[in-house]
């Protein structure tokens, strides 16, 4: 084994809120995919995603490398760690796990970060995270962020539509992911692999945090899908699972 994968790596992400690992759906991605692949981490919290070589989070050193950018994380690790938890899948397979990982990575991603930051509701349970800022500066900066994130969605395209649009959206995007997903413990059955951790990334988020969104009540509604994300907690972050208990 290499120098490089023996070293324990750090990863960089913004500071844990609720009762999962993170709010952000690829912080908590890439989080979970470590916990799944066994690989030996330390968390540095970062409020800050500028700081990261791309000014975004999550990012990683892995022995003075820094690497930024969940699925470049994933593709580091897998050559310096040869570790591929998607070897199980056959082409189908792989072809879905693309298919899924789009729609929560590249549509519904936007979604949770409208209701969580740019809704008022929302940002009334998620606005914690910007408590670590000094009182006298607090209005200013988390300002600054809600207009930037305000400028990101309407050049994305999403603020073009309106609420009960953007919601149906969502739900559409979740029934899409759902009509694939296996009766068995995990995705495609009784072994994870990487979308599994892209869902549970982009599914805590939604259902375990206490925004309350047609989303949200759509899936904790669905048969087995709060089942499923609470398993995941279980199994993966067992700590988390159970504060989220000791809430409920």
């Amino acid at each position: 084994m290499s120098d490089v994968a023996s070293g324990r790596l750090k990863l960089f992400q913004f500071p844990r809120t609720f009762a999962i690992p993170n709010l952000s759906p690829f912080c908590c991605k890439m989080e979970t995919w470590l916990r799944i692949a066994g690989v030996p981490y330390d968390v540095v919290d970062t409020p800050n995603p500028r700081k990261g070589p791309k000014g975004k989070l999550p990012f990683i050193e892995d022995n003075g490398l820094r690497v930024a950018d969940s699925d470049r994380i994933i593709d580091h690790l897998r050559r310096t760690r040869g570790i591929d938890l998607d070897a199980h899948l056959d082409e189908r397979q792989r072809a879905t796990a693309t298919l899924v990982q789009r729609t929560l990575e590249e549509h519904y991603a936007y979604i949770l970060v409208y209701n969580h930051v740019y809704r008022d509701d929302g940002f009334r349970h998620t606005g914690v995270q910007f408590n670590g800022i000094p009182a006298a500066i607090r209005p200013m900066v988390t300002g600054m962020i809600r207009r930037s994130i305000r400028k990101l969605l309407w050049t994305q395209g999403l603020l073009r539509f309106s609420h009960e649009e953007i919601i149906e959206a969502g739900i559409r995007d979740w029934r899409a992911v759902l009509a694939f997903m296996s009766t068995g413990p995990f995705f495609f059955g009784d072994q994870p692999s990487t979308t599994d951790a892209v869902i549970f990334g982009a599914l805590a988020s939604t259902v375990l945090t206490p925004t309350e969104t047609p989303i949200r009540a759509f899936l904790r509604g669905q048969p087995g899908c709060l089942a499923y994300a609470e398993r995941m907690r279980e199994r993966f972050f067992p700590e988390l699972h159970r504060s989220g208990e000791s809430r409920s």
